[in-house]
């Protein structure tokens, strides 16, 4: 059955909600508009749906439009945020994992111990805490924790910490953008911690120098 154009319009959005990556590239007038609308028909056909070319490309030319002036402010503000970031690395790391009911009783120990660490991060999952500590404390706290309640240990992990501008907690796009370079890299991320200012990304040490140098990067080209 063939769609009406506001129907046409939403399918087309939900479909480039499920692609972000074409909203990107569109917005910035480097696809071919033919070949994305026979894309999205031949997609939607599997679903039942009937579009007509036509129509597709005018929803995509019709929501390019409406997105592209938002875009290019926000931009431009991702680009002042990301190019005053400073970017440091933190190697040598450990991460353990456990349930939430083998941790809560030994915070106090955890506390103290957090003082004098190197490096030290507690993130609190629902079911679970992940901790990443520097090797020389990774003893002490396997000791603290019980070396029977950990249910996973990964050592080797390098933590690259980039601190921005207070405006990166506001700003949408400003993890989609790391993330995205850092893919487009082929760089693994173990874990990902946000704490106000500070973005925390957690690698694998085979993959950090690259990584250091992809983010390192990508700052600089937001300062040109």
């Amino acid at each position: 059955m063939k769609k009406s154009e506001t129907n046409v319009t939403k399918i087309v959005e939900s479909y480039l909600e499920e692609h972000p990556v074409l909203m990107d590239v569109i917005q910035r007038g480097i696809v071919n508009y033919s070949a994305l609308a026979r894309e999205i028909i031949e997609e939607e056909e599997k679903r039942g749906n009937e579009l007509s070319l036509g129509a597709v490309k005018m929803a995509l030319l019709r929501i390019t439009q409406e997105k592209k002036s938002g875009k290019e402010h926000m931009e431009k503000k991702l680009k002042k945020i990301i190019g005053e970031s400073v970017i440091q690395l933190q190697s040598d790391l450990a991460m353990i994992t456990i349930e939430r009911g083998k941790i809560i009783g030994r915070m106090k120990e955890l506390s103290n111990l957090m003082e004098d660490a190197r490096f030290f991060e507690l993130t609190q999952g629902v079911d679970i805490f992940n901790v990443l500590v520097s090797r020389e404390k990774l003893r002490d706290v396997i000791k603290i924790l019980g070396k029977e309640n950990i249910l996973e240990l990964m050592e080797g992990q390098t933590a690259i910490i980039l601190t921005s501008p207070e405006e990166n907690v506001k700003t949408p796009g400003f993890i989609y953008l790391l993330t995205s370079v850092l893919s487009y890299g082929g760089i693994n991320i173990t874990e990902i911690i946000s704490c106000h200012k500070d973005t925390i990304f957690v690698f694998d040490r085979k993959d950090a120098i690259r990584a250091y140098g992809i983010l390192e990067n990508f700052i600089l080209r937001m300062r040109e």
